[in-house]
């Protein structure tokens, strides 16, 4: 290394990398991809390497790493520091650094030290540090400071780190490469970019051969192994290199050689002996021997022979002998297409057989061969390619191009974890001959729509397997997927997705139970319905081959015939290997896609699992514990899908949340973001209820209080968690709990500007999974299997949640009912339980699913599912195993349906998630891959806002009436539009208790029982609708009571509707009845002609009398006389007079007042006397003649 001040000081200016300290230890490799698909080897590593002429040792030192542009420190845990040994590495000496890894690729060589640090294959930040604990820095976003940079031996930063030496990065390696430094180790610029290549990994350790950078120190000499096919005539020249770890010194290193015979002897003309003395000159490392092999046609075993080193001067013999192998291709070759036959199984199945082909792709166990063009046999039900299984990395002579000769046993590969999976035709323990190299591909097959096709059964491309294949464009169905690292919030991308030929409709999952399964162990249904898998979907693996990870989204389009590559057959799908990069068009069906818009007329409801939210506190559960950043990032994401895609609903389900703080911590992001963004405040509220799920996830809702005039946008009645003591009964007798994550119920009001109301019942859902319902493996608590209990289970929550929500409809039909969520079940039976069939009361026959006794109609009336509803290519809201599917519903009852202010539904999706890749997680600027559920969004439209003023009348029949007799009001409402008024209303109060009160409402409108209480009579009746210009009159009747005499009974009434009314001021009318005693029993009788005398009252005071006149009488005459005071006389027919009404007055100072009346009509004369002033002693008379 260069260590100078200035070189320091340049690099620190740049702000992009840093010196290391003075040391002769360097990284000289970095490799990330370990165990990853397409990778050589099972497990990541850093190689380190002594670039000095002296040991150096390793006690105090660690490897440390960082992500590439994360907020972590580098060694910031266990998971990401290695502590070296006290160890020395001596000069020009590899030391080995194993990592974590995984299930693809060979073990490395034996590591020298171990840790778990589990590196990215693309991109980070590796430190040799002179320290064992954190650096405390990750050079990027939290810098580190000159003391820290001191402890820095050697930094590389790889593909988009934003910490390294010099310049640039390192070149990002993938999980087919890694870094090296040049030079074997020797390279040291600190600049990471120009001392880095991307190459295969090539890791090294202590036993590695040492590789002396500047001269001194022990110098090695040695000789490699070769082998080759001997060829069929002539002699052919087998090379072997000779090398020396360091230049040869000012006097040169010299050696002899000399062949030896093995099984090849020059007696029996294999080879043609060859000896001599060779010398390196001064500065020399490298030459390289030939000996020829004599080539014949016997058909005869590989045979070896040997290169010997011997009197070497001036170094140590590393490596003193050279096996020569000759590899007989003298064989009698079987094509390809005659080891393929014409069905799924080789007809020289477990047969040893020689073929030869065209190399045409390299996996990390193995590579795939072809017939050269025109050596086919002209039969399309033979296959024409072939696998070659190799376990690890193939030799070298099987490169692509390379014509090969290849020598093994034929099998049918079935991997035992998976018994049913088709067979695989493969050779292996295989010897592999180059017979030539250079040569062109043979021609792919073009795929069409009609090959393969959904009905062409899973073996339809059986005879183009191991060939390569393409078409003109293929359609992404199953985005890129990938691994998930829940504390970061990030992920990462495993390049495999699965596509169709352009123009064949996506692949969705179906009714029944997978082919080929069998039936569950135990089941005796008969007509369990079957699905056939899907065969005209294609798998993909981007990286398997070589070509670089493609991250895409269902609905691009690979084009320009791009995928190009062998057709494997691996995880019962047919699968592409691309041999390049991929040309790609994602416009339009690639790109996220909102929900439906609400209008003014609709109230909004989704559901969205929201994958496992949890927050930044270790709760000592079993779900992760997130960083500040991760958090970050996925609010941010949630925030974007809620407000931009899902047009912040009404009402939001949320399943997979850990708590309740966290959910708020989603609201209160939401609300100030939305205030951010200039749009309304949705003031978001977040409802909670704890469960009992293992991994800590819950259901709630987050709710919309807007204001909306004196009112929330959904006024909130009470949230109630039901199921949560239901108990699952196991076969033994034992118990657990049925509902996990028990159903969260809303019940609510949604308030519009205009005056509407709705109210409504919403219950959030989120059912056990379908993890396990196949599982034949043995039970517990008296479980026959393992699938057994986990269907019980979920029929039983089905059986549960219909019975629910039936006792919701039965205690009140006009209830209605949203029921939302994550019910982990299609929207038909899968034949093993019909969640769904149970859940919306229209179960599939018992005989149709493995569950016994679940044909049963739980619910009445059922619900609609409104997955249903969707147009079929948008009936999804999830993709597993490569598949579209609905796993997230939203149902709705009858009642809901069937309400006249309802009139329409419709069902959406935000396409945020589901069909995207893996890697879009880490992404905080779109709402792409939060989760892996896409939301699912109902809009409840209503009746448009109208406008009805309404307007009531009221009338009494009387002005005044004897107590006893009728009590007669009338009342009308009137509409003067424009609109019909929606559900009027008439209501009535008299301030009298009538026990008898009569109302006569229009034939169309309907009135309660009337109530008596508290001195007053109420009634109220009520109609659908009232017309535009329509009116509703009422009669009211009843018998006028004692106790309201010389008093008014009044009538109130009031006219409403839930239209929205323009001038309330005349919603309201008053009449009145002034209720009198009966004059027949209140006046006095008198006598024709027979005066009464000693009358007596006080000022203002009446009495009264009262004379019958028959038919044919005149001279009718009434007279007060004598006493004191002064009195008034008035009289009228068959009504008591008063001061203002009669028809007989006479009103003369003091007591004596006469009226007369010549031919007065017959009936009863009504007198009453009226004190002016107090009197007594007064005589009243009347008289008449006969």
């Amino acid at each position: 290394m260069t260590r100078t001040t200035s070189r320091l000081l340049s690099a620190l200016l740049l702000c992009c990398g840093a010196g290391a300290a003075q040391a002769e230890v360097v990284i000289s490799q970095v490799y990330g991809g370990g165990g990853n698909s397409g990778a050589p080897y099972n497990a990541d590593f850093v190689e380190l390497f002594n670039t000095g002429d002296l040991p150096v040792a390793l006690g105090g030192k660690s490897v440390q790493y960082a992500s590439a542009t994360g907020t972590g420190n580098f060694g910031a845990g266990a998971s990401q520091i290695v502590v070296l040994p006290d160890v020395e590495i001596p000069a020009g000496g590899y030391f080995l650094v194993g990592l974590a890894g995984g299930t693809n690729g060979a073990p490395l060589p034996t590591p020298d030290a171990s840790g778990t640090i589990n590196m990215s294959g693309t991109a980070g930040k590796v430190i040799l540090a002179n320290a064992t604990t954190s650096l405390g820095c990750n050079g990027g976003g939290n810098a580190c400071t000159p003391a820290q940079q001191a402890l820095i031996l050697d930094l590389v930063g790889f593909g988009s780190a934003n910490f390294f030496e010099g310049s640039a990065p390192a070149p990002a390696p993938s999980n087919s490469t890694s870094i090296l430094r040049a030079g074997d180790g020797c390279t040291d610029t600190n600049d990471n970019a120009d001392d880095f290549a991307t190459a295969a990994p090539a890791p090294r350790n202590a036993a590695s051969i040492p590789n002396i950078c500047s001269g001194g120190g022990t110098l090695y000499l040695s000789i490699t192994d070769t082998s080759g096919a001997e060829g069929d005539s002539g002699t052919t020249p087998f090379f072997m290199t000779v090398s020396l770890n360091q230049p040869a010194g000012p006097e040169g290193v010299t050696f002899s050689y000399a062949t030896a015979d093995g099984t090849a002897t020059v007696a029996d003309n294999d080879y043609i002996a060859r000896s001599g003395t060779v010398m390196f000159d001064e500065g020399e490392r490298e030459l390289v021997l030939s000996v020829d092999v004599v080539g014949d046609e016997k058909v005869e075993p590989d045979e070896v022979f040997y290169v010997n080193l011997s009197d070497v001067q001036g170094a140590e013999v590393a490596k003193g002998q050279s096996v020569v192998t000759i590899i007989n291709d003298d064989v009698i070759t079987l094509p390809i297409h005659a080891i393929q036959g014409s069905g799924a199984r080789s007809p020289v199945e477990n047969q040893p057989v020689a073929t030869r082909g065209i190399v045409t792709g390299r996996k990390n166990n193995g590579f795939f061969i072809q017939t050269p063009d025109g050596e086919d046999d002209g039969d399309p039900a033979t296959s024409e390619g072939l696998f070659v299984f190799t376990s690890s990395l193939p030799p070298a002579d099987a490169q692509v191009g390379n014509l090969v000769l290849v020598q093994g046993t034929v099998i049918e590969y079935v991997p035992a974890a998976d018994p049913l999976q088709l067979p695989l035709t493969q050779i292996t323990n295989a010897s592999v001959v180059k017979l030539s190299e250079g040569h062109a591909l043979p021609a792919a097959i073009v795929l069409t729509n009609d090959l393969p096709n959904a009905t062409g059964g899973l073996e339809q491309l059986e005879h183009l397997e191991g060939m390569r294949v393409t078409a003109p464009s293929f359609t992404v169905v199953a985005p890129t997927g990938g691994n998930t690292n829940e504390a970061q919030a990030t992920g990462s991308s495993n390049g495999r997705f699965a596509v169709v030929v352009t123009g064949t409709p996506r692949p969705f999952r179906e009714p029944g139970i997978q082919i080929p399964n069998p039936d569950p162990v135990g089941s005796t249904a008969p007509n369990i319905p079957r699905w056939d898998f899907n065969p005209e979907l294609i798998a993909v693996n981007s990286t398997t081959i070589g070509a670089p990870a493609a991250d895409l989204a269902a609905g691009c389009r690979i084009t320009g015939g791009s995928l190009i590559g062998p057709l494997d057959y691996t995880f019962r799908r047919y699968t592409i290997y691309p041999e390049g990069p991929l040309t790609s068009d994602c416009t339009g069906d690639g790109e996220p896609r909102p929900s439906a818009l609400p209008g003014p007329d609709h109230v909004s409801f989704a559901t969205y699992n929201l994958q496992r939210f949890f927050d930044t506190v270790n709760d000592a559960n079993s779900g992760p514990t997130l960083t500040p950043a991760a958090l970050e990032r996925r609010l941010s994401k949630a925030s974007i899908g809620i407000r931009a895609y899902l047009h912040a609903p009404d009402v939001v389900g949320v399943t997979e949340v850990e708590n309740l703080p966290v959910l708020t911590t989603l609201a209160n992001r939401i609300n100030a973001d939305a205030v951010a963004a200039g749009q309304p405040d949705p003031k978001y509220v977040a409802y909670l209820e704890e469960g009992f799920d293992v991994g800590g996830i819950d259901v709630g809702f987050l709710v919309k209080t807007a204001s909306v005039g004196s009112v929330a946008r959904i006024e909130v009645a009470r949230v109630t968690q039901e199921g949560r003591d239901e108990v699952l009964t196991n076969p033994n007798g034992s118990t657990s709990v049925l509902n996990d994550r028990p159903p969260l119920v809303l019940d609510a009001t949604a308030h519009f500007a205009d005056g509407r109301r709705y109210g409504f019942t919403a219950i959030v859902v989120h059912q056990r999974s379908l993890s396990g319902i196949e599982d034949d493996a043995s039970g517990s608590n008296g479980w026959a299997t393992a699938g057994q209990r986990v269907r019980d289970k979920r029929q039983k929550q089905a059986e549960y949640l219909a019975t629910l929500i039936d006792g919701m409809q039965k205690d009140d039909p006009a209830r209605q009912i949203v029921v939302l969520g994550d019910f982990n079940a299609f929207e038909f039976n899968d034949g093993y339980v019909d969640a769904m069939g149970t859940v919306t009361g229209l179960p599939s026959p018992d005989g149709e699913t493995a569950v016994d006794n679940d044909g049963a109609v739980l619910i009445t009336p059922s619900l609609l599912n409104m997955t249903l509803e969707a147009a079929n290519e948008e009936r999804y809201s999830f993709v597993f195993d490569y598949q579209a599917q609905s796993l997230d519903h939203v149902l709705v009852n009858q009642a809901l349906v069937d309400s006249p202010m309802v009139v329409g539904l419709d069902i959406s999706h935000a396409r945020i998630n589901a069909d995207f890749p893996e890697v879009a997680r880490n992404d905080a600027a779109t709402p792409t891959r939060l989760s892996d559920h896409d939301p699912t969004v109902l809009l409840v439209r209503l009746q448009p806002a109208t406008v009805a003023d309404l307007g009531i009348t009221a009338a009494a029949a009387n002005a005044e009436v004897f107590a006893g007799d009728a009590l007669d009001f009338s009342a009308t409402v009137v509409n003067s539009g424009p609109d019909a008024a929606a559900f009027p209303g008439f209501g009535a109060v008299l301030d009298a208790e009538l026990d008898d009160l009569l109302v006569t409402p229009p034939a169309d409108w309907s009135c309660d029982a009337p109530a008596l209480a508290d001195g007053k009579t109420t009634v109220s009746c009520s109609a659908e609708t009232l017309a535009n210009a329509g009116q509703a009159t009422f009669a009211l009747s009843a018998t006028a009571p004692e106790s309201s005499i010389d008093e008014t009974v009044t009538l109130t009434v009031a006219a409403t509707s839930q239209t929205q009314d323009p001038d309330e001021t005349d919603n309201n009318a008053v009449a009145a009845v002034s209720v009198v005693e009966d004059p027949a029993s209140a006046a006095t009788p008198l006598v024709n002609g027979v005066q009464i005398g000693n009358v007596a009252g006080a000022a203002g005071e009446s009495r009264l009398f009262r004379i019958d006149v028959p038919a044919g009488a005149r001279n009718l005459r009434i007279l007060t006389a004598g006493g004191t005071g002064d009195v008034s006389l008035f009289a009228s027919r068959d009504v008591l007079p008063t001061v203002d009404a009669w028809q007989l007055r006479s009103q003369r100072p003091g007591n004596n007042e006469t009226v007369t009346l010549a031919t007065p009509q017959a009936g009863t004369w009504y007198i009453r006397v009226v004190g002016e002033r107090a009197f007594a002693r007064l005589t009243v008379r009347a008289s008449y003649t006969p």
